[in-house]
């Protein structure tokens, strides 16, 4: 089954949204009377610096779902993902410590899972291969081309289509990006 070439764009995307929903749902229950305070506590709340830093990653998820995807773009959206990842996963390991007991609520599990879909797009964007398409293809003729059987890890040489004759039976040839060997 292939997927969409879009999955990974609309998997962040949906993951930017869910970082900002998480922001104003519960992440935190105090044990506290409500003569003493609030009882619950939404991330917003809660982190002046780590709000700003999600708003931020939101922000930038959403910009690299619309701009070309390129290989610099899909690694920013899967670092990105994963530091918010880790950021919001240290508020679970590591609640703010307060004089009342605090406990956690569904707000940060939800930013958490909104950051790991951030990085899941970019990992499922990355890893489709990327086709290059040639001047001079697709202007009439049979354009299809298949690579000859082998192992998946094989390197295979390709024949220099620009090369007026093409490479007789048998003939060596060098592939460019590798060294020359005795």
């Amino acid at each position: 089954m292939l997927l969409s070439p879009r999955i990974g764009r609309v998997l962040s995307a949906v993951g930017a949204a869910l970082l900002i929903v998480a922001l104003f749902i519960v992440w935190y229950n105090i044990a506290r009377s409500p003569a003493d305070g609030p009882t619950t506590s939404t991330g917003w709340d809660t982190f002046p610096r780590l709000r700003i830093a999600i708003l931020a990653g939101a922000a930038l998820t959403l910009a690299t779902a619309v701009v070309p995807q390129t290989r610099f773009v899909l690694a920013a959206r899967t670092v990105l993902g994963l530091v918010l990842a880790a950021l919001i996963l240290r508020r679970i390991i590591a609640p703010p410590e307060l004089d009342y007991a605090v406990t956690k609520d569904a707000g940060v599990y939800v930013g958490l899972a909104g950051a790991l879909a951030v990085a899941l797009g970019g990992l499922v964007d990355s890893t489709r291969k990327v086709v290059e398409v040639m001047p001079g293809l697709g202007t009439g003729g049979d354009t299809s081309r298949s690579l000859p059987p082998g192992d998946p890890g094989e390197r295979v040489s390709v024949p220099n289509l620009a090369s007026p004759e093409p490479p007789s039976a048998g003939e060596a040839r060098r592939v460019p990006d590798e060294p020359a060997r005795r």
